[in-house]
């Protein structure tokens, strides 16, 4: 291969991290992977970020956290704007990996990372190919990418990366060769000896048991603790090798003779729904075997029979036990399989069952040590628990009244805005219309309305009236900037009751007197005056496209606590006030008001009447606490990769020449590229790079990149043949500007002949090309073009040369172009006669001899035969 290749181990490299790496191919850049864990390793995570300005495309594998968890925080985060590729059932359960994983984190800590709006806006920019499907890449690079299929999780991929006319790279990880219940296994047969193969060593030391005993064992085990009473956990991912599981058991329940029918199957997660509907409309990424039920009687095994879908841990604690209960994810560091496995392991009727692998230092990797010790003793472990509680008592008080403040100063400015708005459109009114005339008179009137309450209240306090006072908060026609909708007049409002009604009583609802004043005076005369007589604001209907606007919040249902209505209940003895108390048997209720027992004021009447919260606040917790863990532990291997007896053999049967191992521990790595040194299988080189390591692959070794000058490349006259165009160059190489910024000498190499110079560069390139930090690398193809660059020579330094003639054309198309044009061509004694002008033979080398008699009708006759090459 005769481009430069080069591969950048950014994770994933001497260890079980997550997976993500920079392949450079020429001036291309490939990001294979970018997966994330439970650590949240924001170094890695920059050191992405200062490549993301020079990533042509990203390759996807699969859709699980350890390879595509990163991808929402570098897009959203980050400015990932390279083109991403994945299989269609990657992207679909990509999405749902990462909200299960995203709502798991949240549900227990204040998650900062990404959003869902972020993970729908990375994988909405996801290109979705299919198997086998050749996409070429943008730009003139000539790459050409293919995916195959790579078993393990369905939409699963092996990447073949190619040049026109060169030879293949391979990058496969965590593939799995075998055939399973509803995946295909990996096939190789369409890649022979590629140039490079990046491979992983992650089971390159692993023995995995058959199926049929790993199996026998997940039923034994399963039917035991079921038989005794218990709960059984079986740990798994959110959307991959579930499927597998949830089929074996699913038709296990489905037997009668298997003694499970009488018991509960409950499969967890927060998209458990989500993942078995998409399953059910991919059946044709699954085994030839799904497929052929499915053509032939329309059978689709993901249409469970038994298998209960739950959301949340309230919904399986109402499932009656002994249950077996399926929930993510692996590591065990979030989500329900962390929340149940705390719940059960007191108990030693229950058993945890782990089916996969996860990092190091993982509550899942310590229970996997835990189950192949088979400890009979004590066993406790120390762990973190977070949780997320609902605030209460004086905390909730101080986060309401914290909340209640910024409510208000937002309503105050967005009051404030309005009547800006207002005053401003009030000096216009002769080219306005009438419907922003009544908006500005209505904003005015709800604005002394406003003033005229707050007196109203003043005097009834100042009076020991009994009266509940009137909000002196006013609404706004507008739903926007926080603001709730605005409500009927009468609703959720209690009017005070006067004993007398002489002159000097105010109320609030009396006639506005003299109310131009509160007008701003303007040049512009108004043409309209309006008196208004009640605070009332009309609603005014908005209309689009498609009819009135819907606003959510009109349907939204105000879910009141059960321990908040419990304790208000009882007229308000913990200092809130009951429902019924405030607003009686028949008005709506307002949820979650500090009360004073002695009076009301103003500001906390109209808070509220326009506060309300949407959720519970919460606060979250973490402490240290030691678990003794008294339930069986089981491991049982459901991973579906390949294991180290079957990844030798493929990697002897695929024999590349070049060979990259990442994404496994140093045993593993160290282990498998003996084996390929030893066996033969790997005839070049075997790289084992460290993190932030750059091994060069690149198999020619005297390759350089120069820049063309102007002034040569306008001189050029290009010569096509076929599908290339040649020409021939008589240039100087100059050594321009240095990295402090002074000019090199020049070095002419004339006629292809500069060896010196060509040493010179060599020695420059040495240097540039070492392991140098990954800061630096991006730089340096850009330094190139202006450190080495090919200048036009003078015309009286280029030196004479022999002319090229480019093409191997036979006589007989020989023949028929002389024919053609008239002329009459002859084979005899393997010599073509033209004309009997010219003859055309081929000499001991090969190559075109032709002789005649100088005529004119012999220069024709060289010009057409001319025409046939590119003379360079």
């Amino acid at each position: 291969m005769t481009s430069i290749v080069k591969l950048e181990a950014l994770s994933g490299a001497k260890d079980d991290g997550p997976l993500c790496y920079l392949l450079q191919v020429d001036d291309v850049y490939l990001l294979l992977d970018c997966g994330w864990d439970e650590n949240f390793d924001l170094l890695y995570i920059e050191a992405v970020k200062k490549r993301v300005p020079y990533i042509s495309a990203v390759l996807l594998s699969y859709a699980d956290i350890s390879h595509a968890g990163a991808l929402p925080y570098l897009v959203a985060k980050c400015g990932l704007t390279a083109p991403i590729y994945a299989t269609g059932p990657t992207c679909k359960m990509g999405v749902m990996y990462a909200y299960d994983w995203l709502q798991s984190h949240k549900a227990v800590e204040d998650f900062t990372h990404f959003t869902f709006d972020d993970v729908d806006a990375a994988f909405d920019r996801v290109q979705q190919l299919k198997y086998n499907q050749t996409v070429s890449l943008k730009g003139d690079s000539g790459l050409q990418i293919v995916p195959l299929p790579a078993g393990h999780i369905i939409g699963g991929a092996i990447w073949r990366i190619s040049k026109a006319g060169d030879d293949e790279i391979v990058y496969a990880v965590d593939y799995n060769h075998k055939k399973e219940r509803h995946l295909n296994g990996c096939v190789f047969d369409a890649i022979q000896r590629p140039h490079l193969l990046i491979t992983d060593s992650f089971n390159a030391q692993y023995k995995q048991p058959g199926r049929k005993q790993r199996d026998e064992a997940l039923v034994t085990k399963m039917l035991r603790t079921l038989q005794q009473g218990g709960d059984c956990l079986v740990v798994i991912d959110t959307a991959g090798r579930v499927l597998e599981i949830a089929h074996l058991l699913d038709q296990l329940w489905s037997n009668k003779d298997a003694g499970l029918s009488g018991h509960n199957l409950v499969m967890l997660s927060h998209v458990a729904s989500s993942v078995v509907r998409f399953a059910k409309s991919q059946i044709e990424w699954m085994s030839d075997k799904i497929m052929r039920s499915f053509e032939q009687g329309r059978f689709n095994p993901f249409q469970f029979d038994h298998v209960q879908l739950c959301h949340s841990h309230a919904e399986v604690s109402r499932i009656r036990s002994p249950k077996v209960v399926l929930c993510s994810d692996l590591s065990m560091e979030c989500g329900f399989s962390r929340e149940l496995f705390l719940e059960w392991c007191s108990n030693t009727k229950n058993t945890i069952m782990i089916t996969g692998r996860s990092g190091e230092r993982t509550l899942g990797s310590k229970l996997i040590r835990m189950a192949e010790r088979q400890d009979r003793g004590i066993r406790q472990l120390t762990l973190e628990i977070k949780r997320r509680i609902r605030l209460e008592g004086v905390e909730l008080e101080e986060h309401r009244a914290r909340k209640l403040h910024e409510h208000q100063e937002e309503a105050r400015k967005k009051m404030e805005a309005n009547r800006r708005r207002g005053g401003g459109a009030g000096a216009k009114a002769d080219v306005s219309d009438s419907d922003s005339d009544d908006d500005d008179v209505i904003a005015s009137a709800v604005a002394a309305v406003t003033g005229v309450q707050a007196a109203a209240t003043a005097a009834a306090a100042g009076g020991g009236g009994a009266a509940a006072p009137i909000p002196s908060t006013p609404r706004s026609s507008s739903t926007g900037g926080g603001i709730p909708p605005p409500l009927t007049p009468m609703e959720g409002r209690t009017f005070p009751v006067h004993e007398s009604h002489s002159s000097t009583a105010v109320s609030s609802y009396d006639i506005i007197q003299k109310w131009e004043h509160t007008q701003k005076a303007s040049f512009f005369k108004q043409n309209k005056k309006s008196f208004p007589m009640f605070g009332y604001v009309e609603e005014r209907v908005k209309w689009d496209d498609y009819g009135e606007v819907i606003r959510p919040e009109d349907y939204m249902m105000d879910a009141v606590a059960p321990t908040a209505a419990k304790s208000n209940g009882q007229g308000g003895a913990n200092g809130v006030i009951g429902q019924n108390a405030l607003h009686g048997p028949d008005q709506k209720p307002e949820r979650g008001i500090k009360a004073d027992p002695d009076a009301q004021s103003a500001a906390a009447a109209s808070s509220a009447d326009s506060f309300v919260e949407e959720e519970w606040p919460t606060k979250c917790l973490k402490y240290i606490t030691k678990l003794e863990v008294l339930c069986r532990i089981e491991f049982i291997d459901f991973e579906g990769r390949s294991d180290g007896e079957s990844i030798k053999k493929i990697l002897s049967q695929i024999r590349p020449k070049q060979l990259i191992i990442v994404h496994g521990d140093k045993a593993a790595t160290q282990h498998l590229a003996d084996y390929a040194k030893s066996s033969g299988a790997v005839q070049g080189s075997i790289f084992t790079p460290k993190l932030g390591e750059i091994v060069d692959a690149t198999v020619e070794s005297r390759i350089f990149q120069v820049a063309l000058s102007d002034a040569l490349l306008t001189s050029l006259s290009f010569q096509k043949v076929k599908e290339a165009e040649l020409v021939w160059l008589d240039a100087k190489l100059l050594k321009r500007i240095a990295e402090d910024g002074t000019t090199g000498k020049e070095e002419e190499d004339e006629d292809g002949e500069g060896e010196d110079d060509e040493m010179e560069a060599e020695n420059s390139f040495s240097g540039l090309d070492g392991m140098a930090p990954p800061s630096a690398k991006r730089m340096r193809s850009r330094r190139q073009a202006d450190r080495f660059l090919l200048d036009a020579l003078e015309a009286a330094h280029v030196p004479p040369h022999q002319a090229v003639f480019v093409n191997e054309p036979k006589l007989s198309d020989m023949r028929q172009v002389l024919q053609a044009a008239g002329y009459t061509a002859e084979f005899s004694a393997g010599v073509l006669q033209i004309s009997g002008v010219a003859s055309i033979r081929r000499n001991d080398a090969g190559r075109f001899h032709v002789e005649g008699c100088a005529s004119e009708k012999y220069f024709q006759i060289r010009d057409l035969i001319y025409k046939q090459f590119a003379i360079v």
